[in-house]
């Protein structure tokens, strides 16, 4: 039996101790004098995993990473989400009105750093195994995962802030915090150094534990970062590469597509890399299902998905657009209306009004009666704009506190590979990205038509197939900025489709279109995140903010 990472063990605990800095507001955590060190703790390779397992700690155990809130921000910044508004900040995000003060997403930035540090620390000190007899061999594994993990952190950060201080060691006193920035293309030096390393000494197996990178991620990753990099030859030499390895390892596209994210078919062998969560942990931060789960349900219905969401994180009407007709992945990754939400099973008959609009725009109420085993039917009422999401949402039936969800966060699955080489061959002007597009198209649940050169522009078609297999995984905003078509999505005025029934809400309505006001601020298309104020203060190497701020 494969051992969990993320059961928070006593171990990591006190690996916990060596490397992290809860109240600072800095990316510099400084290694405690009066806790334990290396020394009397880095005994054995189990040590050393629990040591390694600090840098995942900052990505899944902080409301604004993926333990909560990081999923719904990055769809909302999206022409794929909307957000229920709840606070100033959020509001901000939602319009892209983004300021180096803002609590989301400036953490981002502090996060992710104390994840490079915790890495860094691990690199630095596994390696002092070998005078206790361990032999490269063995610790290599566990070096590879640390450097896996930093390479992950720089893609993230540089992706959203451009050019950022490149640390590749443990800092240790206040004297080493003022870090200047480093240009993004020698980052992305490091960025392949690290995931080339990773390909080479991770195990097929994690080591047999839960949510470790295996070399099939390492191998994944270093064509992802080619990608991002725009070295597209090289992008399809490592994506090609990558696609071998996974496949003698045995992962492959699941032919049912809604299973992937089930909670009862998690660590599936789509999934590359996800980050692993425990059902009923008692960790307040591990409820994003909770953000996604209906609302606004009756109270009669409420026991469908086992209680009462939050609803922060909403699809668009232009999303639900987005799909071909027919493209059964709409029913599998959203709520609209007249889609099945769940089944009656109460022995009485319940009758309640069904809302919807007529060809003219009016706004009817029927009402509708459901006997035990019918079908049903989601109401656009049960959100402010008419749609809701049903991917990554789980029943929350059992769970101890409502909040203490556990399901799984995918964060690279072959689908994402396979559209990688297609994006690097359609890149270069190769038909054969239709080969691989079609691939993710061809499984057997989702079994669309396959596309072909009469069916658009190469780059045009992968780009789409990427928005509607990835939607509402949190993926497409790294896809915009990447492609610096942000402003191509939104424009400067442009507005995105929000509400179910757009069409036939008044020029006036809030809930007609998405705008995003505060892209006006930005000079250029490739957009960059403020450079948080916290570090702006503390860190005297860094004396000039993105353009736009």
């Amino acid at each position: 039996m494969r051992k969990n990472i993320f059961n928070r063990s006593t171990l990591t605990a006190i690996c916990l101790s060596l490397v992290m800095s809860a109240c600072s507001d800095s990316f510099l955590d400084i290694q405690p004098q009066d806790k334990p060190g290396s020394d009397n703790f880095l005994n054995n390779l189990s040590s050393a995993q629990e040591l390694v397992v600090a840098s995942f700690n900052p990505w899944v155990a902080q409301t604004q990473m993926y333990g909560k809130r990081f999923a719904t921000i990055c769809d909302a910044l999206t022409d794929d989400g909307g957000l229920r508004l709840n606070g100033n900040d959020l509001i901000q995000v939602l319009d892209w009105n983004i300021t180096p003060s803002l609590n989301y997403p400036t953490d981002w930035w502090k996060y992710s750093y104390q994840s490079v540090n915790a890495a860094n620390y691990a690199i630095q000190e596994i390696p002092k195994l070998k005078n206790k007899g361990f032999t490269d061999s063995e610790i290599n594994p566990y070096i590879a995962v640390a450097r896996f993990m930093r390479a992950f952190n720089y893609m993230f950060l540089t992706t959203f802030y451009g050019d950022v201080p490149l640390i590749t060691a443990p800092l240790s006193s206040f004297d080493e915090f003022s870090q200047p920035r480093t240009p993004v293309s020698e980052i992305y030096q490091k960025i392949i150094e690290d995931f080339s390393f990773a390909k080479e000494n991770l195990t097929r197996d994690g080591n047999g534990y839960t949510g470790m990178p295996t070399r099939a991620t390492g191998a994944a990753y270093l064509a992802k970062a080619y990608l991002y990099n725009k070295d597209f030859v090289n992008a399809e030499q490592a994506a090609r590469e990558a696609i071998q390895i996974a496949e003698s390892d045995g992962y492959y596209l699941i032919d049912d597509y809604e299973s992937i994210f089930s909670i009862d078919n998690e660590q599936n062998p789509e999934l590359l890399f996800y980050f692993a969560f425990e059902r009923n942990s008692g960790l307040w931060e591990q409820d994003f299902c909770v953000e996604r789960n209906v609302r606004d349900l009756p109270t009669e219905l409420k026991y469908i998905q086992g209680g009462d969401g939050w609803g922060y994180c909403l699809p668009t009407r232009s999303l639900y657009d987005a799909y071909e007709t027919n493209d059964p992945r709409r029913e599998y990754t959203l709520y609209y209306q007249g889609s099945v939400f769940g089944t009656y099973t109460p022995s009485t008959p319940l009758t309640f009004d069904y809302h919807s609009y007529d060809s003219d725009g009016n706004q009817t109420a029927i009402p509708i009666t459901y006997n035990t085993g019918d079908k049903v039917i989601y109401d656009y009422k049960w959100s402010p704009i008419g749609l809701n999401v049903k991917k990554l949402t789980e029943d929350l039936t059992g769970l101890t506190n409502v909040r203490y969800a556990g399901l799984d966060w995918p964060a690279m699955r072959m689908a994402d590979l396979y559209l990688f080489l297609a994006e690097a061959l359609a890149e270069q002007g190769k038909d054969e990205a239709l080969v691989w597009v079609n691939k993710v198209r061809s499984r057997p649940s989702v079994n669309m038509p396959p596309k072909s050169t009469a069916d658009g522009d190469l780059v045009d078609i992968v780009r789409h197939e990427r928005r509607v297999e990835l939607a509402m995984e949190g993926e497409r905003i790294f896809d915009l900025l990447r492609w610096d078509a942000v402003k191509d999505v939104f424009g400067d005025g442009k507005q995105i489709k929000l509400h179910f029934y757009s069409d036939y809400l008044p020029e006036t309505s809030s809930d007609k279109f998405k705008t995003v006001p505060g892209l006006t601020k930005y000079p250029t298309d490739h957009i960059l995140f403020p450079i948080p104020q916290y570090e702006m203060d503390q860190n005297k190497a860094i004396i000039e903010n993105n353009p736009g701020y």
